[in-house]
């Protein structure tokens, strides 16, 4: 997918569509195997909290099924938790099942991860045919954010409602070609809004944020 339009607003990580009566404002759905809604564009993959176990046939052949899809940009969201979920084991057997499917189909993928970076960026390793990996939510400080992305992660960064000097340090200090922006359906978040905090703590125009990340978008999900 490449979006051509400069207005687009991108919330890169969302879980239902809320938006559909704005045409500039480009929603990307996160479902979760076996529990999918209606949405247009929208990624696929098995949430770590609710993945017990590694995928039967039966769930192979429907994640494949909807990874095929034109709308289908990636596999996620996938990852490590070490606070809620199967033990890290299990969960990073589950991880690398996931993404071997991912190498398989050529896609992307978005990661969920928390408290296992590091086991993340081992098992990113395992993986060098998967050239583009996201995680969203980030909301950590710059010094992760810097090792993160010299392991060529993107972020795709938590809202926030209040605006605090670690979150001011990690927008500035974040490669502009490096990053995304998301609502994650958090409830009464405007991805304008979120636009707007970002552009006001960089000291750019809201325009010049949209064509970037409109940029890092098409980089990401070039085929």
């Amino acid at each position: 997918m490449i979006i051509n339009n400069p207005n687009t607003y991108i919330d890169f990580h969302t879980h239902k569509i809320r938006r559909e009566d704005n045409d500039d404002i480009l929603e990307i759905v996160s479902l979760h195997l076996g529990k999918e809604t209606e949405c247009d564009y929208f990624t696929v993959g098995k949430h770590p909290w609710w993945t017990n176990s590694l995928l039967n046939s039966s769930e192979k052949e429907q994640l494949n099924k909807l990874l095929s899809l034109k709308k289908c940009l990636a596999v996620g969201e996938i990852g490590l938790d070490k606070l809620k979920g199967e033990n890290l084991n299990i969960q990073k057997n589950i991880l690398r099942e996931l993404l071997q499917i991912a190498t398989e189909q050529q896609k992307p993928v978005i990661i969920h991860c928390v408290r296992a970076f590091d086991s993340l960026i081992k098992i990113k390793r395992e993986f060098p045919e998967i050239k583009k990996w996201c995680i969203h939510g980030f909301s950590r400080h710059s010094t992760l954010a810097k090792q993160l992305i010299n392991e060529r992660f993107y972020l795709s960064i938590m809202p926030v409602k209040k605006i605090s000097p670690k979150y001011t340090e990690l927008i500035k200090s974040l490669p502009i070609n490096s990053f995304f922006l998301e609502t994650d359906s958090m409830p009464n978040t405007k991805i304008e809004d979120i636009y707007l905090q970002v552009a006001n703590i960089r000291e750019i125009s809201v325009e010049e944020l949209k064509v970037q990340l409109i940029k890092n978008f098409n980089d990401f999900f070039k085929v």
